[in-house]
């Protein structure tokens, strides 16, 4: 119960970009992909999955499968119930790595593990910082004077932008409160390589994530 654990979960009734974890992507998988960095942690890892092609996956890499049932992975909510299966799990502390990103080096994890043991107690998100001009559906600066007369993105407020890579929780709370986290309590890790988090949500993520993997990835995950 002292331990943190490193895992991931998914399924293959994707709405946006039906089977993206387990259709090819250049010569593999987005799962593949994934079940790789974690079979090079130097950490407790499993996956969360309901069908028995990712438990095919995890075999092959030699990570621990733990099974979902079949209406948590068919709905969208409450999260509670799409990860009722870590109820069993025997670790207090998890590190979710999203199976979406295949730019997130084992590296990028690995960092993001060490430094959240060192502060095991506290909730942590990965965020990347954007330089750039931000402002609200209303069109309210938030980052920025609407009046100055020169814009340089060098000079300008950073915002920091939840990316959805990397979530450090205590279980116990994440079942109490029904979410990951209390934004207050929360410590935000910044994420430097911002190509590391492009996320595949639809089927033209897909494609692009796709020909850029093609195009300018090695495969020293």
């Amino acid at each position: 119960m002292n331990k943190a654990a490193v895992f991931s979960f998914g399924r293959v009734n994707s709405y946006r970009c039906p089977n993206k974890l387990l259709r090819p992507f250049a010569d593999t998988t987005l799962t593949d992909i994934l079940l790789g960095k974690l079979s090079q942690l130097d950490a407790e890892t499993f996956f969360c999955g309901y069908e028995t092609e990712f438990k095919s996956k995890c075999d092959q890499y030699g990570i621990r499968f733990v099974q979902r049932d079949e209406r948590s992975a068919s709905i969208d909510g409450p999260i509670t119930d799409i990860l009722g299966c870590l109820r069993d799990i025997e670790f207090e502390h998890l590190l979710l790595v999203s199976a979406c990103l295949p730019f997130l080096r084992t590296e990028t994890i690995r960092r993001f593990y060490e430094e959240c043991l060192m502060d095991k107690s506290r909730p942590a998100f990965g965020v990347v910082r954007r330089n750039a001009y931000f402002m609200t559906s209303n069109k309210q600066p938030i980052n920025f004077d609407a009046d100055q007369r020169t814009r340089n993105t060098k000079t300008v407020e950073p915002v920091l932008e939840f990316a959805e890579a990397l979530h450090y929780f205590s279980k116990d709370y994440f079942f109490e409160q029904g979410t990951f986290m209390d934004w207050n309590q929360v410590r935000y890790v910044d994420l430097e390589e911002r190509y590391e988090l492009i996320d595949i949500d639809t089927d033209e993520d897909f494609s692009l994530a796709e020909a850029l993997w093609k195009q300018r990835w090695t495969p020293a995950i």
